[in-house]
């Protein structure tokens, strides 16, 4: 007998479901929410595992700026699939991978709310989609100041670092996803015009803010500041930047995603980081993904002293 075809899983869902998972969301997360005078948008951008939502969750949430925000993603928005119950008993990978659709369409219902009430709102940016570009205009258009950080890193440490990520994902038993190659070179690419993007928009209404974070191995691991610059419109549209580190400009970005692994210490290092990654594969070896041995080998051929 000849084995039954190996059928992907058809996990659909209904605009109405959408709408239904929108609402059950939304009855906690507006609870308390005002709008203010000047509506904001923070916004933390960066490559997949750069380290923004660290840099939000440790850093910029617990300064308590943020409590009057909506913010727009969290994992737990991935347990309203309708058919979640099934797709967890295939794992986490698999339950994320197969709730992406379903949650961007609720996401996009909570910033048409939220944007339409005029709240203040919080936006992460992997740089994974050029649909990002539209925002900023459309936001600054309705009066929003924009305040971004920026994680930057290279591409390498960035890939690195979401294999780590997600090795602790299913460690954890967290929604995440193992990031491929292909993924990040899309989001180098996108990321300039994204980022322009941003700053066009701080440029537009006063009171708008770029501030720009360096990560990589060493010392750069907890991230560092590089630069920041407040942008201040007088009554006549002029412009005034004033910042009180160096001033961001894209270049200083661009110089530190071009910054690529060479001293020994950051071989070293990055070759550690493999090495343990393939050591924990083991333990999670039928959800790991065949790339991800192969990523981690090529790190540690291109890497090792010859």
């Amino acid at each position: 007998m000849s084995a039954a075809p190996n059928i992907a899983p058809n996990y659909t869902y209904t605009p109405e479901q959408v709408t239904a998972a929108f609402t059950e969301i939304t009855a906690t997360l507006f609870t308390g929410i005002t709008t203010e005078a000047t509506p904001k948008m923070l916004v933390v951008a960066g490559l997949q595992g750069s380290g923004k939502t660290y840099l939000l969750e440790k850093s910029l949430l617990p300064s308590k700026r943020y409590d009057n925000y909506v913010r727009l993603y969290l994992p737990d928005y991935r347990k309203k699939h309708p058919q979640y119950a099934e797709l967890i008993k295939l794992g986490v990978l698999h339950a994320y991978e197969h709730t992406e659709a379903f949650v961007r369409d609720v996401i996009t219902k909570i910033f048409a709310e939220a944007f339409t009430r005029k709240y203040n709102i919080i936006m992460e940016c992997a740089f994974d989609s050029t649909d990002f570009i539209a925002f900023p205009p459309v936001v600054t258009a309705a009066g929003y100041q924009v305040e971004t950080h920026i994680v930057a890193c290279n591409q390498e440490f960035a890939h690195a670092s979401s294999i780590k990520r997600a090795l602790k994902s299913l460690e954890k038993q967290e929604m995440e996803r193992f990031v491929t190659v292909s993924m990040l070179d899309a989001s180098m690419s996108n990321a300039q015009a994204i980022i322009l993007a941003c700053e066009t928009a701080a440029k537009a209404v006063s009171g708008s803010q770029i501030t720009l974070y360096e990560r990589g191995f060493g010392a750069l691991k907890e991230r560092t500041l590089r630069a920041q610059s407040t942008y201040t419109k007088a009554a006549d549209g002029s412009l005034t930047i004033a910042g009180t580190t160096a001033p961001y400009t894209y270049s200083a970005y661009g110089r530190i995603v071009d910054n690529h692994i060479y001293t020994m210490s950051d071989r070293d290092e990055m070759i550690k980081e493999c090495h343990l990654a393939l050591l924990k594969t083991q333990t999670y070896a039928e959800h790991v993904p065949d790339f991800v041995y192969n990523d981690l080998y090529a790190y540690i051929v291109k890497y090792v002293y010859r």
